[in-house]
């Protein structure tokens, strides 16, 4: 199998399980950004619709562009958003 299909296939894996991450992480996401349990759920949420609402907008903006090119730029977009979200000093930031 061609290196750049499993690179695709852990993308997907990474987007998709990244919501759901959330989900079993909820009490220490509360706890570490003194938030309640209902408040940090609204991540999740917040997460879902940007997912929801970006990929058809993201679909549709980069129609033109190079596909190799604009998947490798939005997925290093993705990480390092994941990375900021990680490192986020307070649930407003978050």
């Amino acid at each position: 199998m061609p290196l750049a299909v499993s690179v695709l296939g852990l993308s997907v894996f990474a987007l998709g399980t990244s919501e759901f991450m959330l989900s079993g992480l909820l009490q220490p996401i509360a706890d570490d950004m003194d938030v309640s349990i209902p408040q940090a759920g609204l991540l999740i949420s917040a997460f879902a619709i940007g997912m929801v609402v970006g990929a058809p907008l993201l679909a549709v903006a980069t129609l033109r562009l190079p596909r190799k090119t604009t998947l490798v730029a939005l997925i290093t977009v993705f990480g390092l958003s994941q990375i900021a979200g990680a490192l986020a000093p307070s649930y407003g930031i978050l």
